[in-house]
């Protein structure tokens, strides 16, 4: 399983994927990935199950070139994280 990520920073968003989503997250909090320091991006606020790599790579790509993060977010089949549901 694989898994298409969008963190939240103030103004921006950080979208990633991985196959391991719990291990990523404590990374970028643990300031391990420099574009997420560069950023400060730590809250998540969606993520999407994708059943291979090929599959999220494809959607991670979309989300960047589409721009329109909202769209994403809002998406019905996406699923929000605990910090989104406060």
């Amino acid at each position: 399983m694989y898994y298409v990520y969008i963190l939240k920073w103030p103004k921006k968003h950080y979208i990633g994927y991985t196959n391991n989503l719990e291990r990523r997250l404590a990374e970028h909090k643990r300031w391990d990935t420099i574009t997420t320091t560069l950023l400060w991006a730590k809250t998540l606020i969606w993520y999407f199950k994708k059943e291979t790599k090929e599959e999220a790579q494809r959607l991670e790509k979309i989300i960047k070139r589409d721009g329109h993060i909202q769209h994403w977010i809002n998406h019905e089949t996406f699923i929000r994280s605990d910090d989104e549901k406060r």
